[in-house]
């Protein structure tokens, strides 16, 4: 028996891809573990962010470099398309006040539904505990199975004309997407992209945090640099700029977290320098000269001053006042000069060195992967393999939080089933 298209993988993308089909055909979707959608369950805390609203145009620079090539995939199948169509499917959306996109009833699980009822009228049959050992292509012209591939799994063996691999990259492997299958993509002679996790927490040399997980800043600035030696000394060196981002971030018990610390993890490595601006409102010299302006006869306590003046947690800035080896409780008019600017400092340029990045079983997601070099960009077929797709976070795209992994996932989805 040879199948019409056969599926690897029965996540988001993998889902979608059966589901775009415009009429029944002969399917397959194949799953290494007993469930479906095991990570789509997991995503946005199980509410699902699907998709962010705005157009689309904005989506390309939440990929990174690689952004531009995916422009004809995104704008093909783009946010708007993405929700028009699970409203047809009858699942209702709302968006938040911050743009993001979610099932109107904030449960994943309607969205793994409706995508598998989807792909069971499109004439898709589920095989469970079927991760892939072996993928081989046939194109002897004189055989009756000229181009077909045959998928070699644990419990059986079979052929389809067309094969679509929408298996997930390395993030989160207890949900099935282990990295596994990029393995029997090499024995194709695929050029992989060695992965690495991403969305991640930052972990660093000192942090002084331990004991104040949960506070956040809304509105940070944050940035990855490297300190590169300056040509002909011996100590002097300049910042090399890797990343900046603004926005949110959360402290916890081990390590920097938060929206934005995870979106900048994508461009760090072990070694960079992290810097972080937690009061962004002012700059460095504006808040000194607020500082003086107030100081003279004030007869507050350092760290009352600063509460009331910078807003900041109270807990935070006791051990910013420590680190400034400043004490808090003596009268802001007898804070040295050379004490403000320690703690001025702190507060707007707060350097760390990276000591690592949170692991596969807590990144959001994997880069590296499939190489988009041997990819057609406007159909995701194999340039090398005729019929051979990729859909998803087995390629080597990796977008922000906020709905644009998943975006990519439905979107390069939709493109598979359609070519």
């Amino acid at each position: 028996m040879i199948y019409d298209v056969i599926i690897v993988g029965a996540g988001a993308a993998g889902l979608f891809a059966g589901a775009s089909y415009s009429s029944a055909v002969k399917g397959l979707i194949l799953e290494k573990t007993k469930t479906l959608g095991n990570k789509l369950l997991l995503s946005g805390a199980g509410q699902c962010n699907l998709t962010y609203g705005g157009s689309i145009k904005e989506f390309i620079s939440h990929y990174g470099e690689n952004g531009r090539k995916i422009r004809y995939v995104l704008y093909k199948f783009n946010n708007k398309s993405l929700q028009d169509y699970f409203e047809q499917l009858g699942v209702k959306l709302i968006e938040r006040e911050d743009g993001k996109v979610f099932p109107a009833s904030l449960k994943s699980k309607d969205v793994v539904n409706a995508l598998a009822h989807k792909c069971h009228d499109n004439g898709f049959q589920f095989v469970y505990n079927s991760p892939v050992d072996v993928i081989s292509y046939n194109d002897d012209e004189n055989s009756r199975a000229y181009k077909t591939y045959t998928v070699t799994c644990p419990n059986g063996t079979y052929k389809t004309r067309k094969l679509i691999i929408a298996c997930g990259g390395c993030s989160y492997p207890a949900t099935g997407s282990d990295g596994s299958i990029f393995n029997v993509l090499k024995n194709l002679n695929i050029e992989i992209i060695p992965p690495k996790p991403a969305l991640v927490p930052i972990h660093v040399h000192n942090y002084p945090y331990e004991t104040l997980a949960g506070i956040s800043f809304p509105d940070a600035k944050i940035s990855i640099y490297s300190l590169e030696k300056i040509a002909g000394t011996e100590r002097k060196f300049e910042k090399i700029i890797t990343a900046e981002i603004q926005g949110d971030i959360l402290l916890t018990h081990r390590n920097f977290s938060g929206p934005a610390i995870i979106n900048i993890s994508r461009y760090a490595a072990v070694g960079n320098q992290l810097q972080i601006n937690y009061y962004t409102s002012k700059d460095a010299k504006t808040i000194l000269t607020g500082f003086k302006n107030r100081m003279p006869g004030n007869q507050q306590q350092l760290l009352t001053f600063l509460y009331e003046y910078l807003g900041l947690p109270k807990r935070f800035l006791e051990i910013i006042c420590q680190r400034a080896k400043v004490d808090s409780t003596q009268k802001i008019s007898q804070v040295s000069d050379r004490h403000l600017k320690a703690i001025i400092n702190l507060l707007t340029a707060d350097s760390y060195r990276i000591s690592g990045l949170g692991g596969y079983n807590l990144a959001m997601v994997t880069a590296g992967g499939v190489s988009l070099s041997g990819i057609n960009p406007k159909t995701l077929e194999s340039e090398k393999y005729p019929g051979l797709f990729f859909a998803g976070e087995v390629l080597n795209i990796d977008g922000d939080t906020g709905g644009y992994n998943l975006q990519f996932a439905f979107s390069s989805a939709y493109i598979c089933a359609t070519k």
